[in-house]
This record gives C-alpha cells, sequence and structure tokens, in this order.
C-alpha cells in the first residue's frame, strides 16, 4: 500500500521512486499538514476576533498551500476536480 501510494505520487510529480523521494514527500506531507492545523487554529480564532486574518488573509493561505503542493504532483488527476469549482456538487 505504502509503496503503491509513493509510486503514483513519484510518477505524478515526475521523480524517480528513491529513498530520497520518500523523503521529499515526507517533508511536502508535513509541511502542509502543519499549514492545515495552523489554518484551522487561525479559522477558528476570526471566528471570534474577525480583524484577525482580515483581509482575506485565510483564503491566501489556502491558496499559497494549494499552489505549493500544486507544484509538487503537477501531473496529479485530481487538479482537474479543482478547476471544476463551479460544478453543482460544491454548492
Amino acid at each position: 500500500m505504502l509503496l503503491t501510494h509513493l509510486r503514483r505520487a513519484a510518477k505524478a510529480a515526475n521523480r524517480e521512486l528513491s529513498l530520497r523521494y520518500y523523503f521529499y514527500h515526507a517533508w511536502i506531507a508535513i509541511r502542509a499538514g502543519a499549514q492545515q492545523i495552523y489554518l484551522g487554529v487561525m479559522s477558528i480564532v476570526h471566528a471570534i476576533f474577525p480583524f484577525v486574518y482580515g483581509g482575506f488573509g485565510l483564503a491566501m493561505i489556502v491558496v499559497d498551500m494549494t499552489n505549493r503542493i500544486r507544484r509538487s504532483i503537477p501531473e496529479w488527476e485530481g487538479w482537474k476536480e479543482l478547476d471544476n469549482w463551479e460544478d453543482d456538487k460544491y454548492k
């Protein structure tokens, strides 16, 4: 299961599956996870204190995080779904 995921991820990233890629993958996942935790906490803070991250600062974090991940796995099929944001299932 782990190797299947890493093979697919390496292919989507246009990288060779190796120990070096494993650590690269781990770094991307840890960084994204930390950003998600920060985003969750700050979203709660923003809900209580709207002046914290006023001006769509939290939305910009989402955009930045998405673009970083998109650069790391440019060939992932899931990006088609992100580009399909107007679909009725997202209303």
